[in-house]
């Protein structure tokens, strides 16, 4: 039901693509292929969305003919190879890195065992705002996080993708990419650019189909006609394959925000909870009086639940309702990917 890619600067944005596309190819696919209707526990492990991701390299030759000459054409264009890097959170995802010395320029072809090869040509900004030319055949402009650019064309050359970053405006201060900050840069635009997916929720069945036929197109794999109740349950995985990515994420900006020290956060990282709007309700107020008596807290629930409240506040209106001594501890607070406390129960 998702798939992300790996991208640089641009990778970001292909990479928040392709991942969604990726995980619509790992989960809805085979689970409709094998008619697990009723079972989703007796599915094989997939792997989810990955929340952060890092670079490997790997030498081992590449599965697609076409990547090794989109990377001949990358050299004539004038960029340099940085490395040949496996992504081990992406089953299925390599990719060469490269520079251009001359434009700052950091670039990346993909090779995936499921995907077409493509590349992209990036210009990053000292905020961390890119400008990308890409070939991603799946480019999906809601992807795009806020303040970047991204032109899709498939049919684009290196030489004709790098004559158009040129051509872009700079809005920005630009931060040169080189051998020596190409795996920094790509693991925090990667970041980035799912911290942005991941922070707008969850597709509904329409996008899931529209993703599903960008895909099929793509690939040249048709496309599974799922009926509603498969479809309802293939949105039901993608919301907890998200929400269990986006809990990543906040806990990340969180432990990078300085909040909370090393030797804290390895006494409590066990019993640690996330709270935001994208939580359902239920859940939300179950957090809430995760320390207090389970059955004597039923009627702050109910009470909580039968208001016009959103998921933050359903968790704020059992709290405060509780006695002081049976509410979680609050760690501390993040407001990226979206506002969210993080709290602890008790040992």
């Amino acid at each position: 039901m998702t798939v992300l890619n790996i991208g640089l600067v641009v990778l970001a944005t292909l990479l928040g693509v392709v991942l969604l596309f990726w995980c619509l190819l790992r989960y809805a696919l085979p689970w409709w292929l094998k008619r697990k209707l009723a079972a989703l526990a007796a599915l094989p492990d997939q792997p989810g969305i990955a929340a952060r991701i890092s670079l490997v390299p790997d030498a081992t030759p590449y599965g697609r003919p076409e990547t090794e000459a989109a990377i001949a054409m990358m050299r004539d264009a004038g960029f340099f190879e940085v490395g040949r890097y496996a992504v081990p959170e992406m089953p299925g995802m390599r990719l060469w890195a490269a520079h251009h010395p001359g434009d700052g320029l950091a670039a990346a072809v993909y090779d995936h065992t499921t995907m077409p090869t493509f590349f992209d040509v990036v210009r990053v900004a000292e905020d961390h705002s890119t400008c990308t030319v890409s070939t991603n055949p799946i480019h999906d402009p809601d992807n795009v996080p806020p303040g970047s650019r991204c032109i899709a064309d498939p049919a684009l050359s290196p030489m004709q993708a790098l004559a158009l970053i040129r051509g872009e405006a700079h809005q920005a201060p630009q931060l040169h990419v080189d051998a020596g900050n190409f795996e920094s840069v790509f693991v925090e635009l990667y970041a980035r650019s799912i911290d942005h997916i991941l922070g707008r929720g969850v597709p509904d069945a329409d996008k899931m189909r529209e993703v599903g036929e960008r895909v099929a197109l793509a690939t040249g794999e048709p496309m599974p006609q799922l009926d509603e109740r498969q479809m309802a349950m293939a949105v039901d995985m993608e919301r907890a394959s998200r929400l269990a990515a986006l809990e990543q994420a906040i806990i990340d900006r969180f432990l990078q925000s300085g909040q909370i020290d090393a030797r804290e956060w390895e006494r409590v990282r066990d019993r640690v909870s996330v709270v935001h709007d994208l939580l359902g309700r239920e859940d939300a107020a179950d957090l809430a009086r995760s320390r207090a008596d389970w059955e004597a807290a039923q009627p702050l629930v109910d009470a909580a639940l039968a208001q016009p409240l959103s998921a933050f506040e359903t968790f704020e209106r059992v709290s405060d309702s509780l006695p002081p001594q049976q509410r979680v501890r609050v760690l501390g607070e993040v407001d990226h990917p979206l506002y969210a406390q993080i709290v602890v129960s008790s040992p």
